[in-house]
């Protein structure tokens, strides 16, 4: 979903408080409160994690536009696995996440389900799969980090797995 950059950026500048031309994870859940998008601190924390290209844990205008294209792209994905209903079925999981440019095979896509389906039900709500098309965006990022070659293939040491580990929402 392509976001009006001048739109972004008068949304961006009401809540960047400080004026530093970077959002804080409380700035950014004022942000997401304005335009309607209802998270927790703690979500914000992940979100700034997850799209936070420089390491300082802070947003910069370009970085909250592709985090406000992502959200918009998976709620977009949710609504029409889950078809008006309030969780989707976990069967249909894998193709919502494949709208947004993810996969995994049948073993791993069990993982992701049993993680993020807490209650194992077999139904995934708004939120439940929003948390599961982060961990896919920051698995891919933190994956290619090592994949220099994009073979699909990576070896880790111990504490490169730990650092990669780590930075997985």
């Amino acid at each position: 979903m392509a976001v009006d950059p001048l739109v972004a950026r008068l949304w961006f500048e009401s809540v960047d408080i400080d004026k530093s031309g970077s959002l804080c994870a409380k700035e950014l859940r004022q942000a997401l409160d304005i335009g309607g998008l209802s998270f927790s601190l703690g979500q914000a924390h992940l979100f700034v994690r997850a799209f936070d290209s420089q390491g300082n844990h802070r947003l910069n205008v370009n970085e909250f536009v592709a985090l406000h294209s992502f959200l918009a792209g998976a709620q977009e994905c949710f609504a029409q696995a889950a078809r008006g209903a309030r969780a989707l079925a976990a069967a249909d999981a894998a193709q919502a996440l494949g709208r947004l440019g993810f996969t995994a095979d049948a073993p791993a896509m069990q993982a992701l389900l049993s993680r993020h389906d807490p209650e194992a039900k077999g139904l995934l709500t708004a939120e439940n799969f929003l948390s599961m098309s982060l961990f896919m965006l920051s698995a891919r990022r933190a994956f290619t980090t090592f994949d220099t070659a994009r073979s699909g293939r990576i070896e880790l040491s111990f504490n490169q797995f730990v650092y990669t580990s780590s930075h997985l929402a």
